[in-house]
């Protein structure tokens, strides 16, 4: 039988209010600090970029956030242990993906795609922001997590790896971002739908021991939640 180490109520605590903080804090700095360096690049740059401002963010999003992945030591990475293969995973995409598509076609009007270009839309929501929340979330603060708490649990019942549960924390948090362009009841619905959400994708983390899982997982949800804006 193996031993299951759960984490004391102090750790808990700790977890919670760095999850909370790191969560609101990205919310409220990261992408307005991406924006800011990419008119410094349209600056610097301006016959190259000038016309291209959004193309500009978007890139530079998933350039720091994968920069901030690959610095991380390759144990942290990729941690040791037995895993489950995607392969075998992958049937349970399935609902979740249903769902997300359902999401999509009920509440698409509250959907605030920034611009008329398809073919930017599709690729921000579809592959940039996907692989910028993953190297973040399930990449760069999954190690920070993982170090604190050494792989224990969150709880003895229906036992998950703590960092599971504080990464979906951060990474429901960091959708205050949306506050002032959504009503207050859709962004209260996104907090909680994203912080299940990332219960799955922290799931699939853990399970295969790569960021190959959650990473595929997310750009499916994204792509049939957006499927019904694009119609």
């Amino acid at each position: 039988m193996v031993e299951v180490e759960v984490i004391s109520n102090q750790k808990r605590l700790l977890g919670l209010v760095i999850s909370l903080v790191l969560g609101v804090t990205l919310a409220l700095t990261f992408l307005p600090s991406m924006a800011y360096l990419g008119k410094l690049v349209q600056n610097l740059l301006p016959t190259l970029f000038y016309q291209h401002p959004t193309w500009v963010e978007m890139a530079l999003f998933v350039f720091v956030t994968t920069f901030m992945y690959v610095t991380l030591p390759l144990n942290a990475r990729r941690f040791s242990g037995s895993f489950v293969s995607l392969k075998v995973l992958l049937p349970s995409f399935l609902p979740p993906v249903f769902i997300a598509l359902v999401f999509g076609f009920v509440m698409r009007k509250f959907f605030f795609v920034q611009s008329p270009n398809f073919s930017q839309d599709f690729i921000w929501f579809v592959i940039c922001i996907p692989l910028g929340e993953e190297f973040l979330f399930r990449g760069w603060l999954w190690a920070v997590f993982r170090s604190i708490f050494k792989g224990t649990f969150f709880t003895l019942t229906n036992p998950l790896p703590s960092e599971i549960i504080f990464t979906s924390l951060s990474f429901s948090l960091w959708h205050l971002q949306n506050l002032g362009k959504v009503s207050p009841s859709f962004l209260f619905f996104q907090l909680l739908y994203t912080f299940f959400t990332g219960i799955w994708l922290g799931y699939l983390r853990a399970t295969t021991g790569k960021i190959a899982g959650p990473l595929l997982a997310h750009s499916l949800i994204n792509l049939a939640s957006s499927v019904p804006t694009f119609l």
